[in-house]
């Protein structure tokens, strides 16, 4: 099979080249997959520069997002079938045309659901639903503020947010980014290219602030949401591509009776430390039925932006790296 590898860890752009590998052995409770698309994010960046909270073992095939159809499962696994579309998780291995990944993170995709749609409904809602629900509490009628609103993960907030029933303020930097955000419900956008992010929030909260703020940015924008939150606001933080992890003002905290939540979603699928992913499978499960129940019936329109061939990957990841993207970059393998 073609697949993507890594023989070193360094840039991605001359660190990983396509080969041509033997097909994955299927691990007990596996589920082999040929790959229809992977997902290309900016995490993906760190892993091929060995600059993630793990580090897989050299060479390796990157990719932990895909979508595709069941060819073979090993014995005693329940959860799908030879001929079902899937959605996996995989620890890495996923830019390739076949991969393998373990019972307890691959969910079959309902019928009203394409493959390459089900894709962005991974790891971005997700890691949205999570840090929202899990994290926040997000409650109807709060208002919530989205960095990054047009990026896959920002986008998936914004509709989650508006599912949960917050009033969604979307930001992002440039026009068009705004009106990607305003499409997918943001009952408003702030341009953080042109505006300044903190005053724009309190004009558009008559100066009270937001209850909630979900934040895959860090840096400065980091600090301007962080003091545009109301008293007893939450701040989550998912992410820092702006290149830049801010430090947190305790005494800002301290003041406003205000939260700053932490949330890894590959905590809870077996990526980083924790106490499992199988204690964390029946949450996951239960979140992704109502994900895919909410994308069924039309009150989330997940978005594949961009799709490259394999051998296009560094093209790819460069679409992502820019931020010119709106919404999910993907290999497509078939």
């Amino acid at each position: 099979m073609k697949a993507l590898v890594c023989r070193e860890f360094g840039d991605y752009h001359t660190a990983v080249c396509v080969e041509d590998l033997p097909e994955p052995a299927l691990p007990a409770r596996g589920v082999r997959v040929a790959v229809d698309y992977a997902s290309v994010s900016f995490a993906m960046s760190l892993w091929i520069a060995g600059k993630y909270q793990r580090k897989p073992p050299l060479p390796f095939t990157p990719g932990t997002e895909v979508t595709g159809t069941v060819l073979e499962v090993a014995p005693g696994v329940t959860a799908c079938k030879p001929g079902d579309r899937v959605l996996a998780l995989l620890d890495w291995g996923g830019f390739a045309e076949q991969a393998c990944a373990t019972e307890p993170t691959v969910y079959k995709l309902p019928d009203g659901i394409d493959t390459g749609s089900a894709l962005h409904l991974g790891i971005s809602y997700g890691t949205a639903y999570g840090g929202l629900v899990w994290r926040a509490s997000v409650q109807p009628g709060e208002t919530l503020l989205v960095l990054g609103a047009s990026g896959a993960v920002g986008l998936a907030a914004v509709e989650l947010g508006k599912a949960l029933g917050a009033r969604v303020i979307g930001a992002a930097g440039g026009p068009a980014k705004c009106a990607q955000a305003k499409a997918h419900g943001a009952d408003l956008t702030i341009d953080y290219s042109r505006d300044d992010l903190r005053e724009a929030v309190r004009a558009a909260t008559g100066g009270r602030g937001v209850e909630c703020v979900f934040d895959p940015v860090g840096g400065e924008r980091f600090d301007a949401a962080l003091r545009s939150l109301a008293l007893e606001g939450r701040l989550v933080s998912i992410g820092f591509a702006s290149g830049t992890i801010p430090q947190i003002p305790a005494n800002l905290l301290l003041v406003k009776s205000i939260s700053v939540l932490g949330f890894n979603f590959g905590t809870y699928v077996g990526w980083s430390p924790g106490d499992g992913r199988e204690l964390h499978e029946p949450r996951v499960r239960a979140a992704y039925k109502k994900i895919f129940t909410w994308a069924e019936t039309g009150r989330l329109s997940p978005v594949l932006a961009e799709t490259f061939p394999l051998e296009r990957y560094v093209e790819a990841q460069d679409a992502v790296m820019s931020r010119r993207a709106l919404g999910k970059v993907a290999l497509k393998m078939r």
